[in-house]
């Protein structure tokens, strides 16, 4: 993506986003942004690409923590369709979860994510460096979307990517990335805890998801999350 500095915003956008980046906490200032959009949520994602393995994480979000708790416990990820439609993409897409109610494989993920008002909005996918993906979802918790509704987005999708953009580049990447990712770094969940300390036992993937009673390919995300 272009510099922020590049970027040529409305007066209104670029103030905000000035002060989001100054400011100790962004979050008061992203919420008044998404009221200008009417969204109500945002969320900001890493997708690396790790000698040919693919993981994705939920770095930065408005909604409560219990979200980001829950959707690395479950392994959202790889479930997630506004993260595995943009894959290896630069680009906007418009995603409303009706489109996938006979998706048996994402009905967990919808489920849940309706529960945080996670239902509808824009994905913006973005890179950083070689090997990794940004992607800043604007989220709803409504869907399906009414025609209007859905043509007024698509009408601010242009503003939204260039905020997106801005946002990267000012206010979320240095807090999640960069050199001093490990002083701001979230502690391992429970889980992965759990999944660590079997390990430490000598026992398999397979092994400790019928421990924990999950799935192995669950078990593999966890040590993925631990890994990185």
């Amino acid at each position: 993506p272009w510099p922020a500095a590049a970027i040529v915003l409305p007066d209104a956008l670029a103030h905000s986003i000035a002060t989001a980046a100054a400011a100790h906490s962004p979050e008061p200032m992203i919420s008044a942004l998404l009221r200008r959009y009417h969204f109500d949520s945002l969320s900001y994602f890493v997708t690396r690409d790790i000698c040919g393995v693919r993981t994705a994480e939920l770095m930065w979000t408005t909604l409560p923590e219990r979200w980001s708790d829950v959707y690395r416990r479950d392994a959202f990820a790889s479930m997630d369709p506004r993260l595995a439609r943009i894959h290896g993409q630069i680009g906007s897409m418009l995603w409303d979860a009706c489109d996938y109610a006979r998706d048996v494989r994402r009905r967990a993920f919808l489920a849940e994510a309706a529960h945080f008002g996670v239902c509808s909005g824009v994905a913006v996918a973005l890179t950083e460096g070689a090997m990794n993906q940004v992607t800043v979802t604007f989220d709803r918790a409504e869907s399906p979307m009414g025609a209007a509704r859905r043509e007024a987005t698509l009408a601010s999708v242009g503003e939204l990517t260039v905020t997106a953009i801005a946002l990267h580049e000012s206010v979320l990447r240095w807090r999640v990335g960069g050199a001093d990712r490990s002083a701001i770094a979230p502690a391992l969940t429970l889980r992965e805890r759990d999944c660590l300390e079997l390990a430490a036992r000598g026992m398999t993937s397979a092994d400790i998801g019928t421990k924990l009673c999950v799935a192995e390919r669950t078990v593999n995300f966890h040590f993925s999350n631990i890994k990185t």
